[in-house]
Parts: structure tokens; C-alpha cells; sequence
């Protein structure tokens, strides 16, 4: 059984759409990252200690670039700071 996804949000990335989430009863400050498009959809990692300056990317399988690393956190920090406040899915 999969645990329960909480999204907090989604953003585009080049010609990614990227889905940022939470796990149900897990961190708080630790989110994961799923291309949804284009399909299939995957896992593409997480970053923990998000919010902190000892937040970190990690990658399953794609290789970045730095920029776009840099990019994908910050965006994933905005949408994980926004939803830390209002509760709510964020769409960029």
C-alpha cells in the first residue's frame, strides 16, 4: 500500500511538469518531486531540510544542470513556503 501523497503544488520546468508533495505522517520539512508530464509520470527525487540553508536536491535519476538544480529549489521552496502558510496547492 502506498502512503497517502499531500500535494503542495506544481511548476514547470523546460518541458517538465513537475509535482511537488509531502508524504502523510512523514517530515515536514522534506518534500519529493514527480514529473506528471510528459508522461509516463516518475519519481524524480526529494530535497530535505527544505526551508533551511542546508536544503538539498537529490536526484534518483535525472542529471541537471546547476542552474536548473538551483531553479527546481526554488521553486520548490516557494511553493513548499506557501503551502506552509496557507494550506493550499500552489500551481506556477
Amino acid at each position: 500500500m502506498n502512503p497517502e501523497r499531500i500535494v503542495l503544488g506544481r511548476f514547470t520546468l523546460e518541458h517538465r511538469r513537475i509535482e511537488v508533495y509531502q508524504v502523510a505522517g512523514g517530515s515536514t520539512t522534506s518534500v519529493r518531486l514527480r514529473r506528471i508530464g510528459p508522461e509516463p509520470a516518475v519519481d524524480l527525487g526529494y530535497i530535505n531540510r527544505i526551508g533551511s540553508p542546508f536544503a538539498r536536491l537529490h536526484l534518483y535519476r535525472a542529471e541537471w544542470s546547476k542552474s536548473l538544480r538551483r531553479i527546481a529549489v526554488d521553486h520548490t521552496t516557494r511553493i513548499w513556503s506557501h503551502a506552509a502558510r496557507h494550506e493550499a496547492e500552489v500551481e506556477g
